[in-house]
């Protein structure tokens, strides 16, 4: 169970890490986030996926 919280973790962290990059590159090139709104969408999109990707993997090789 305490590894499925440290994947949560690692995703939550990896899509932090995401957000600030790409508040970095809207603020690089001059993109307007508060007309883009739809942009802060996804970085969290892509943690949840990750999320599940790592669940599903760290499953699959477990069993094996």
């Amino acid at each position: 169970m305490l590894s499925y919280v440290y994947l949560a973790v690692g995703s939550l962290a990896l899509g932090i890490l995401i957000t600030f990059l790409m508040l970095y590159i809207c603020q690089l090139f001059g993109i307007d986030i508060n007309r883009n709104l739809w942009m802060i969408a996804i970085p969290i999109i892509l943690a949840i996926a990750l999320n599940i990707w790592f669940i599903e993997l760290y499953d699959r090789y477990r069993r094996k």
